[in-house]
């Protein structure tokens, strides 16, 4: 009974988070002499490519510069929390101008540092996309902060140049990148927009239409840098319930005279952890190779990942009470057992969903509120099997 209780605890452990797009797009509507400041995070590996392509509402003669800034911070909350993206966006001018200074309540000493010069391009004959190019491109700077006193910290690993895992580069025609970061960092890109000519006979407070699209193409692929271990991780994690599958089966076979109506569930259990990471594979590998995620792949893992985890605490809450082993059957208990995994499998699919849904303020009220009882609930489910453990040891 002891291996049947670690093994089931064994494929309790199911995790996912909701990926980083590598390919960003944002839309702004512009006035002449009025501009715009847009800001893409990304966390990038060492040798990462960045390409910004703009694209015009309209075939009008109508010309706007544009000016981008490319900065690095060891923290990812910095660009990536949620609670503070109204700050953020607030302080996109601080970071546009600032190659020396950071935000009050970050504290670091140093950072990759990158301004492009003022670009000015026509949306008239544009043919669609607009490329943009530093003809003098120069790599990335280390930057030293202006702060208080205090003691030094490693500037940043990688500064050779070299690449996490040798990787491959790309040479699609399509492919036109501006920069190509030098080291593992979070990297937040700016972009000022600024509208300089507009067509005659049009009034000044027109709006005009644009989308900036920023892509990050690493040197194994468009998964980003806190993504891309995730990969390996479902992948082996997939060989491995593959691997315990075929084990299980042949245990099975080789004592199927004594076999438990319960350990053919526990099988299924392992099936259902199988197929969970397999979506998960697919979906990483699809964004790896894409940049883009396949809708509905992740939400279809989580709820297989819920089936597998109630079926896991149900097996377990079963084994506990000693059914097959002092209990021949479990009568009411079943009906108890029963309610308490449908209770647990809708909670759990309610918070799966949230914690995948979009990365914003309310997402992460709903997965606060979404995670409580499940918690209470999981936490008497614990009780249950310890308690009800130690009583079929006596």
């Amino acid at each position: 009974m002891k291996h049947f209780i670690i093994l089931l605890q064994l494929c309790l452990l199911t995790h996912c988070n909701l990926l980083t797009p590598a390919i960003l797009k944002q839309s702004v509507e512009l006035t002449r002499d009025l501009y715009q400041i847009l800001g893409f995070p990304q966390s990038a590996l060492n040798q990462t490519e960045v390409q910004i392509s703009l694209e015009c509402g309209q075939n009008i003669d109508l010309d706007f510069e544009i000016q981008v800034v490319l900065r690095s911070s060891p923290c990812d909350k910095e660009f990536f929390d949620a609670r503070s993206s109204n700050k953020l966006k607030q302080n996109l001018a601080f970071y546009f101008s600032n190659d020396t200074h950071v935000p009050d309540g970050q504290d670091y000493d140093s950072i990759m540092w990158y301004k492009s010069p003022l670009q000015k391009y026509s949306c008239l004959n544009s043919h669609g996309k607009i490329f943009f190019k530093d003809e003098k491109v120069k790599n990335m700077e280390v930057r030293q902060l202006i702060k208080s006193s205090r003691k030094k910290r490693e500037v940043f690993p990688g500064l050779n140049g070299e690449t996490i895992d040798g990787g491959t580069k790309f040479s699609l025609s399509t492919w036109h990148p501006f920069q190509t970061v030098r080291v593992d960092a979070i990297y937040f890109l700016i972009m000022k927009i600024n509208v300089v000519k507009t067509p005659k006979d049009v009034p000044d407070d027109k709006l005009y239409n644009f989308t900036a699209t920023v892509e990050w193409r690493g040197p194994n692929g468009f998964l980003s840098a806190i993504d891309y271990p995730l990969l390996r991780f479902y992948t082996m994690m997939c060989v491995l319930y593959a691997i315990l599958a075929i084990v299980w089966l042949i245990l099975c076979l080789k004592h199927f005279r004594d076999i438990l109506q319960i350990q053919y569930w526990i099988g299924a259990v392992i099936i259902l952890g199988m197929l969970e990471k397999a979506f998960f594979v697919s979906e990483y590998s699809t964004m790896n190779n894409t940049g883009m995620s396949s809708d509905g792949i992740i939400e279809l893992a989580e709820l297989v990942s819920c089936i597998k985890r109630t079926m896991s605490r149900v097996l377990v809450i079963i084994v506990s009470v000693g059914y097959g082993v002092v209990k021949p059957r479990l009568g009411k208990t079943l009906n108890q057992v029963a309610g308490l995994g449908l209770l647990y499998f809708v909670l759990c699919a309610i918070e799966g969903l949230a914690r995948v849904s979009k990365n914003h303020v309310e997402a992460q009220r709903q997965k606060q509120i979404a995670s409580l009882p499940l918690v209470i609930v999981e936490v008497t489910i614990f009780y249950w099997i310890y308690s009800s453990l130690g009583t079929t040891m006596a």
